[in-house]
């Protein structure tokens, strides 16, 4: 399966130039899925089917690889398009901003101790390197926040020195003591600057810096152009995945506690993105649009 990142970051070089960035992970083997019937015959026989897909493959010798893409917008440029870049729920068309191979991952070796190298692992949006930095995507702003407070509360305040956590290189953040501190600290010096102390800071590196003038304030987004992705998606499925994708909306749409009026609403959001899906729709369910 394919690894799409949903944040927008900036990438800065050593002259201060950012662009918005997206990383997406393809794998080089393709993408695979199950249709609804296999699924029902795969995950019945065992519901951790992929994982032990994954475990078996690097047991064997069989490597799965990713090839790491990125996107790139020049801030310059981001009005010229018909939605918002900064719009978590908007893709960038491969075709306008292509993708670019900048390296790769190999999964070679399966863990030792699933709970100390799987269940301790702390992702967290707001742990970058220098030349990576964050954008003004909105859901970024917030998970910057709550995925490291969510990350302190299940682990502790001292996640970051757990070893499947902490850097490989040597490092030094003046952090001491808290709940499962177990780094073995004699030094009083616990601040920066410090004449008691010769560490120094490492390389500084540039970072984006936006002056505003003005009142902000919590507002909609204002190129939302919530349709026409999701039109262009619909239409790019070949016709037997176009059946099965409304198949699959009108059993969900058939549930009985599902009201007219809802139901009603939902065909109007496709007739938007897809004349003929929505029409498709009306016609199975015997509902017409209100919007």
């Amino acid at each position: 399966m394919e690894g799409s990142g949903v944040n927008t970051y900036t990438l800065i070089n050593k002259e201060g130039k950012s662009h918005y960035v997206k990383f997406h992970w393809k794998p080089t083997c393709g993408v695979k899925c199950l249709l609804e019937e296999e699924a029902v015959k795969v995950g019945g026989s065992n519901h951790s089917h992929a994982t032990k897909d994954l475990y078996d493959s690097i047991s064997s010798g069989n490597f799965p690889e990713w090839k790491l893409c990125i996107q790139t917008i020049d801030p310059v440029h981001e009005d010229q398009f018909d939605f918002d870049p900064l719009d978590v729920t908007k893709i960038w068309p491969e075709d306008l901003i292509p993708l670019q191979p900048v390296g790769r991952m190999v999964l070679n070796k399966n863990i030792d101790n699933f709970f100390s190298e799987n269940e301790m692992l702390a992702f967290c949006p707001v742990i970058i390197v220098p030349g990576i930095y964050y954008s003004d995507d909105k859901l970024l702003q917030t998970r910057v926040f709550s995925y490291a407070d969510t990350q302190r509360h299940r682990l502790g305040p001292n996640y970051l020195m757990i070893p499947v956590n902490s850097p490989k290189c040597a490092h030094h953040n003046n952090h001491h003591d808290g709940f499962m501190n177990f780094m073995h600290r004699d030094e009083e010096v616990n601040y920066f600057p410090s004449r008691f102390d010769d560490v120094m800071h490492a390389e500084s590196v540039p970072i984006p810096l936006n002056v505003f003038n003005v009142k902000r304030e919590k507002c909609m987004i204002e190129k939302e152009n919530n349709f026409k992705q999701p039109g262009e998606r619909y239409r790019s499925f070949d016709p037997a995945r176009q059946e099965r994708f409304a198949k699959r909306w009108v059993e969900a749409l058939s549930d009985p506690r599902v009201t007219h009026e809802i139901k009603s609403i939902w065909i109007s959001y496709w007739t938007k993105c897809d004349a003929s899906f929505g029409k498709k729709l009306e016609t199975q369910l015997a509902v017409k649009p209100n919007m």
